[in-house]
C-alpha cells in the first residue's frame, strides 16, 4: 500500500498549569457530561452553519521527553486505515531523530527551520497547516516536542479557520511519571501536558507491573480529574481512538502563562566507533543526569546501532537503515549535558 503522508518539522513556545483539584466523583461526571455535550453541539452547529467549508482535523500528540510519542506515531502511520494522514514533527536538537525514525513510512519529508523549542515559530506552523488544508488530507497529526507547551500549539490551530483541533492526546511514561512530578523543574510542564489532554495514553505497559500502572493512573487522575486513560504497549493504539479525541475525553484548558521549560541539548557527532557492549557498560555505571538521549552510533565494523536513553533507562538495537552517526543529549542544565558529552567521548579512547 503506497504511503501518502507528509512529515513536517516545527517549533513552538511554552506557557501556567492549572492548580491540582480534588472534586467529587459526581462533580467529575457532571463536568465530563457538560464538556462532551458542548463539544458535540459545537461540531454539529458548525456543520449546520458552514456546510460548504471543509475544515482539516488536527490532532496534537504531546508528552514529556521519552514518553513514547514517536512509537505511538509510528504505529498510527503503519495502520492508517483509509485516512490520508499528514504529520508535523517537532523535535529538539540539531539532528532530527524523530523525523528520521518515521521517514521510511512517508512519501515526502519537509523540514521547517530548527532551533530552540521556546522560540515562537507559530507563523511557520500556521503556514504549513494552511498549505495542508488546501490538499486532500483527512487529518494532521502533530507530534510536539517533549518540552513544548501544548496550549501554545492549540492556540495556533484555533486561529486558523480552515483547521479544527480534533483533540489533544498525551503520552505518559509510568516508569518515570512519579520521579518527574517530584521534580519542580519538570512538574509544571508535565502537569500542563496531562491537564490539557482529552486522552492520556499510558505507555510501556509491557515494562511495568500492575502496581506501577495503578500508581500512574492515580497520579494522572489527581492532576487531571476525569481524564480518559488507556494503557498501551509498544505504541499500539487504534487510530479511531486518537482521531476525534476531543469528543471522547475531557481536558482542562488554560490561558495562563508558565515559564519556559529550562533545558540544554548538544549533539555528539560523529558517534563512534564504539562497541555496543562498552556503551552499555558505561551507561550502567555512569551517574549521568540526562533527561533524554537518542540517535545512532557505529562500531569498528561500521555497523549502525540505535541508542535510546530515558533517564536511567537505556536500550541499544541494531539498525539496518541509513542514519547519521550522531546522538542528541538533552538535560535540564548545560553542565549535565556537557558532562554527558565528556562521558561519551571517553569511549573514543577505548
Amino acid at each position: 500500500m503506497p504511503q501518502r503522508s507528509k512529515i513536517l518539522k516545527s517549533m513552538t513556545r511554552c506557557s501556567k498549569v492549572n492548580q491540582r483539584t480534588k472534586p467529587t466523583l459526581d462533580a467529575v461526571d457532571a463536568a465530563w457530561s457538560s464538556v462532551l455535550s458542548t463539544l458535540r453541539f459545537a461540531r454539529l452547529h458548525s456543520k449546520e452553519e458552514q456546510p460548504l467549508q471543509r475544515q482539516l482535523d488536527v490532532t496534537l500528540l504531546t508528552g514529556f521527553l521519552g514518553s513514547g510519542k514517536t512509537t505511538v506515531l509510528s504505529h498510527l502511520l503503519e495502520h492508517p486505515g483509509d485516512l490520508r494522514i499528514a504529520v508535523i514533527v517537532n523535535d529538539v536538537g540539531a539532528v532530527e531523530v524523530d523525523a528520521h525514525l518515521i521517514r521510511d513510512m512517508t512519501s515526502q519529508q519537509i523540514s521547517l527551520s530548527n532551533g530552540c523549542v521556546c522560540c515562537a515559530l507559530s507563523n511557520d506552523l500556521s503556514d504549513q497547516l494552511q498549505q495542508l488544508s488546501a490538499d486532500l488530507y483527512d487529518v494532521v497529526l502533530i507530534e510536539a516536542s517533549g518540552v513544548a507547551d501544548p496550549v501554545n500549539i492549540s492556540h495556533v490551530i484555533h486561529g486558523l479557520p480552515a483547521c479544527r483541533l480534533d483533540g489533544i492526546v498525551a503520552v505518559a511514561d509510568p516508569t518515570s511519571l512519579d520521579t518527574y512530578l517530584d521534580n519542580p523543574q519538570i512538574a509544571s510542564l508535565l502537569s500542563r501536558q496531562l491537564q490539557t489532554a482529552h486522552l492520556v495514553l499510558l505507555s510501556k505497559s509491557d515494562l511495568t507491573d500492575e502496581a506501577q500502572q495503578h500508581r500512574a493512573i492515580d497520579l494522572i487522575s489527581a492532576i487531571a480529574p476525569g481524564s480518559r486513560i488507556i494503557s498501551i504497549r509498544k505504541g499500539e493504539i487504534d487510530l479511531g481512538l486518537v482521531v476525534g479525541a476531543a469528543i471522547n475525553g475531557v481536558s482542562m484548558p488554560s490561558n495562563e502563562e508558565i515559564d519556559a521549560f529550562p533545558f540544554a541539548s548538544t549533539v555528539v557527532s560523529p558517534a563512534g566507533p564504539w562497541h555496543p557492549t562498552d556503551v552499555g557498560r558505561l551507561l550502567d555505571k555512569a551517574d549521568h543526569q540526562l533527561l533524554r538521549g537518542k540517535g545512532w552510533f557505529a562500531d569498528g565494523k561500521k555497523n549502525l546501532y540505535q541508542l535510546q536513553i530515558v533517564g536511567r533507562r537505556w536500550s541499544i538495537d541494531g539498525w539496518r537503515n541509513d542514519a547519521p552517526c550522531a546522538v542528541v543529549l538533552i538535560g535540564a542544565h548545560e553542565g549535565n549535558v556537557a558532562a554527558a558529552e565528556t562521558m561519551f567521548r571517553s569511549l573514543d579512547q577505548l
